[in-house]
């Protein structure tokens, strides 16, 4: 009897000792942060896991390596600076040939309000990588070598009508960027995490610290002079662009308008509308950046009427009625997202 309590003591003692054991290496959630400078902007990674991720730096600036390499206009030697210039034996990498075809995809969808040809336009305002401001600027010349029908892929060589024609895909690759990095951080399993690229963000799982999904602010587009929130949302494995023409601007000289860097791609109008942000959820972050700056080119009743015929896009849009009040357009679901 006394040797059977002395082994029930010792099991006892073991299980006491795994318990504690495995009490003391319970997975403790803790956020961790990576950011800094690419694409002309700012990043910042957040992320959940049990310890950091190692080379997350090197990791991060070969993707950036790589999508500036692809498509940066701001690079002489990138793949489509080198289309720009008219060499068309440039056999382009998957990062372009996704951007393209998703390109094409919003261009037929936004009856060509969202237009990668008018880098034209943009250099000649002064908005674009030339930095050549034009004393006068000819619309209607430049038109004529804008188009987005006028550009196609096959075997991953780029053909353009003619050797003018200039693309730019600053309107969508952070978007596209934002979702490259998500996937890598799930490749590495991280899977709760948010990404975001100067403003174009995508929330993967919860933040596991609240236990909640992924909350994020909106820069109120009315504000010019802070950076004051006009709302905040919850995201829940969703990706959030926003647009607006309250940063990157120049002053006409003539009329005193302000020169803005979204462009009507159909009349090559570079000055402000009555739109004054807008804000795009969707599945992926590419979708969304390319839509938030479709919605600052078309007038407000296109925007409605295409949106309605969006599956999984909620859309908050900031503008100047009639009278020059400001108001504010929020889909349903854009709605079920903000947070009291």
């Amino acid at each position: 009897m006394l040797l059977i309590l002395t082994e029930l003591k010792k099991l006892a003692s073991i299980f006491f000792v795994l318990l504690f054991i495995s009490c003391s290496n319970e997975y403790r959630p803790t956020i961790y942060s990576h950011s800094g400078k690419a694409l002309g902007t700012s990043f910042k990674i957040l992320y959940s896991a049990n310890k950091p991720l190692k080379n997350i730096d090197y990791l991060t600036d070969s993707i950036f390596v790589e999508i500036n390499q692809s498509m940066s206009t701001y690079i002489k030697n990138s793949d489509i600076s080198k289309i720009n210039r008219g060499i068309d034996s440039i056999k382009v990498d998957y990062h372009f040939e996704k951007v393209f075809n998703k390109s094409k995809i919003i261009w037929k969808s936004t009856d060509g309000f969202f237009d990668p040809t008018i880098g034209l336009l943009v250099n000649a305002y002064g908005l674009g990588s030339e930095n050549d401001i034009k004393s006068f600027v000819n619309i209607d010349s430049l038109l004529k070598f804008t188009g987005f029908e006028k550009v196609s892929m096959k075997n991953n060589l780029v053909f353009k009508e003619s050797k003018e024609i200039y693309l730019d895909f600053n309107a969508i690759a952070k978007g596209y960027c934002v979702d490259v990095i998500s996937k890598m951080l799930k490749n590495n399993n991280i899977n709760n995490h948010l990404v975001e690229i100067g403003g174009e963000m995508v929330a993967s799982g919860n933040n596991q610290v609240t236990n909640s999904p992924w909350r994020v602010g909106i820069i109120d587009p009315t504000n010019l002079k802070s950076n004051n929130l006009i709302t905040r949302i919850e995201l829940n494995n969703r990706s959030l662009a926003s647009s607006g023409n309250y940063r990157k601007y120049l002053i006409d000289k003539e009329s005193g308008k302000k020169i803005v860097h979204t462009i009507n791609p159909k009349n090559g109008n570079a000055f402000s509308t009555n739109i004054l942000g807008s804000s795009v959820v969707a599945q992926d972050c590419i979708t969304a950046d390319a839509y938030a700056t479709s919605f600052m080119a078309m007038p407000l009743e296109k925007s409605v009427e295409l949106i309605s015929s969006l599956e999984n896009i909620d859309v908050m849009i900031v503008y100047y009625d009639k009278n020059n009040d400001v108001k504010v357009y929020k889909t349903k679901g854009f709605e079920r997202l903000i947070l009291n």
